[in-house]
């Protein structure tokens, strides 16, 4: 699982629960997945021990939560020995630091071994390793991308190596009698390991910086590392640092007394979540997590439109205007000629994998990406934004007019926000309303006739009302063709979105109803529908769970607002990543972590229960 994760738009790294990096994502984060293994180990000299760091090693380990470090950052103790890591992207340079200190009692000397498999451009084969002696450096290589390890100080022994095939297990093997006897240079299914020799005390310990620089040529990688070395490592490793520290710091607002500590944390935390998740080209990803690639053979890197739509709404709220520009520029190159956009997107913006037969549509993403344009608006009172963005608002809601069931007036049938169901649903349909009422008011921001979305967006929501309020059960139906009864979350999300005021009595019996029938017995919050089976059964999700805190307090519950954000945030990790799901049974952190909409969400209500009543109805969706 991810515990921890730095970048900086270009370079995105992930660590897992052994402090050990398990992600390495170039040029864009979720673009491509370059590393399949590291490992870092120790080998005592005078016992002739050796051990690979880890849980289950011998070593007790503490992964450092976000506000405690601003980075990936862990302690280890194991054999007499405490080890501290931090990692760093540079904002500036395509260069990832990992600072290692190394004590022990008693004083002796130590090896400390580093291994490395890539899997570049997320294949294993055909990738090249080798020893650079003349720049006291080691390079892998593949199609474009390369990676370039030293350190400071420099390692003592490097060698390359060939894992998985002919039998091989790994070069990592050849660490483990603490000395390497590989070659210079390897191809194929290439790996590497690096040796430090160095002489460790209870008191100052020994520092090692241990520098990727990644890039597109070799030059470049080389030139950034000639910045490091005439430079001084230790300033870049500051810079970073220092950098990343004022950026989280200057985004936390001042939080409520009556909100307990770790709201705090976790909003620090999902800021910075959103910032390493979107792309320098705007794109978002869902979520770094690749749990899902040996299971399914696809994962969640992929930027979905409804999830980056709602993304660059937190965003927006907190302060990250030129993120949520990117991602609506980002959004308008993607976009199909006919105007709607298509299920999912690779982070470099191809067109990405789908379940969907054609034409791959789920109609409320095309509508969320207009009513993030005019959120954005709002929040920067720039109309010239609005100039730029107009070609793609207008085709946008030109198509949203005209995809509407003749029979009803209601969108016509795509597949849910749940990716699971074709139909006319009623999240889906009160997303196209809203939509097109905000595409009316872009209109006339800028002079323009809004008169034909506006009258659609009303019949829209009249053909809503008519068609998919249930009068027998006092709440909305969740879809029609077919029709399915089940209560549904999503539901709460149609109310944000205006389906009815909150002042509707009907408002109110849809709440009570989706926090009666979907609330989870033993561990809180509540699942997306009736019947859901993914991952679980009804297992609680933390989006839907804020959802209902958001409409508790604009129902007047402020009290229940705040129970259910301190619900979301005591099932985040303990390094303050929040999961898409928490399972049922255990309590656990369920499916992709961290999930970037789960993160923005928490930020989203954050903010809705800070603002005062009058200016949540002034800033409304």
């Amino acid at each position: 699982m991810i515990t921890q994760l730095a970048g900086n738009g270009r370079l995105l790294l992930t660590v897992n629960e052994d402090g050990q990096w398990n992600g390495l994502f170039y040029p864009y984060p979720g673009q491509f997945q370059h590393l399949r293994q590291a490992r870092l180990g120790l080998f005592d000299e005078r016992a002739g021990t050796f051990s690979w760091l880890g849980q289950s090693s011998g070593w007790r380990g503490e992964l450092f939560p976000y506000g405690a470090a601003y980075s990936p950052a862990s302690s280890w103790n194991g054999h007499g020995v405490s080890i501290t890591l931090r990692d760093h992207v540079h904002p500036n340079h395509d260069l990832l630091i990992r600072t290692m200190k190394v004590r022990a009692d008693p004083a002796r000397p130590l090896r400390i071994f580093a291994y490395h498999s890539l899997q570049i451009a997320e294949s294993m084969y055909q990738d090249t390793a080798y020893v650079d002696p003349e720049r006291h450096s080691l390079v892998h290589f593949k199609r474009g991308y390369f990676f370039e390890f030293f350190s400071d100080p420099p390692f003592s022994h490097a060698v390359c190596g060939e894992h998985t095939l002919k039998g091989l297990q790994g070069t990592y093997i050849d660490a483990e009698d603490g000395r390497l006897e590989g070659r210079a240079v390897a191809h194929g299914a290439a790996d590497s390991v690096m040796q430090w020799d160095i002489p460790a005390d209870g008191a100052e310990g020994t520092t090692i910086r241990l520098f990727v620089s990644v890039g597109q040529s070799l030059a470049a990688v080389h030139q950034t590392r000639q910045y490091v070395v005439k430079g001084g490592p230790a300033r870049f490793e500051r810079e970073s640092e220092q950098f990343w520290e004022t950026w989280a710091r200057r985004r936390l607002p001042q939080a409520p007394v009556e909100l307990m500590g770790k709201v705090a944390d976790v909003y620090r935390a999902s800021v910075l979540v959103m910032r390493h998740a979107a792309g320098t080209n705007g794109s978002i990803i869902a979520s770094p997590d690749t749990r899902s690639l040996a299971a399914w053979g696809d994962t969640y890197n992929f930027c979905w439109w409804r999830d980056g739509g709602y993304v660059s709404k937190a965003m927006d709220e907190a302060g990250l205007y030129e993120n949520a520009q990117r991602f609506l520029k980002f959004a308008q190159k993607c976009q199909d000629p006919d105007g709607s956009f298509y299920h999912r997107h690779f982070p470099d913006g191809a067109i990405g994998s789908t379940w969907h037969p054609p034409p791959f549509l789920q109609i409320d993403q095309t509508a969320t990406v207009v009513s993030a344009v005019w959120h954005h608006f709002k929040r920067g009172a720039d109309p010239e934004i609005l100039l730029e963005l107009w070609p793609m608002v207008k085709g946008a809601a030109n198509f949203l007019t005209h995809f509407r069931d003749p029979e009803t007036g209601l969108p016509a049938a795509s597949y849910d926000l749940w990716e699971e169901r074709r139909g006319i649903h009623t999240y889906s349909t009160a997303a196209v309303g809203h939509a097109l009422e905000r595409a009316a008011r872009i209109a006339e921001e800028i002079g323009k006739d809004s008169s034909v979305w506006r009258d659609a967006g009303r019949e829209i929501r009249e053909a809503a009302l008519e068609h998919l309020w249930d009068t027998e059960r006092q709440r909305f139906l969740r879809s029609l063709g077919p029709r399915d009864e089940r209560v549904d979350s999503s539901i709460l999300l149609a109310l944000k979105l205006g389906l009815v005021p909150w002042s509707d009595p009907r408002a109110r019996d849809v709440v009570d109803a989706v926090e009666a029938r979907l609330w989870s017995q033993r561990f809180g919050g509540i699942a997306r529908y009736e019947g859901d089976t993914y991952y679980g059964s009804e297992n609680p999700w933390i989006i839907c769970t804020l959802w209902l805190a958001e409409a508790r307090l604009r129902l007047g519950d402020r009290d229940r607002c705040r129970k259910l954000i301190e619900w979301a945030a005591e099932h985040a990790t303990p390094t303050q990543m929040l999961p898409e799901q928490v399972d049922a049974l255990t309590g656990e952190p369920k499916s992709a972590t961290p999930l970037t909409w789960s993160h923005s969400t928490f930020v989203d209500v954050i903010h809705k229960y800070q603002e005062p009543e009058e200016r949540r109805a002034l800033l409304d969706e």
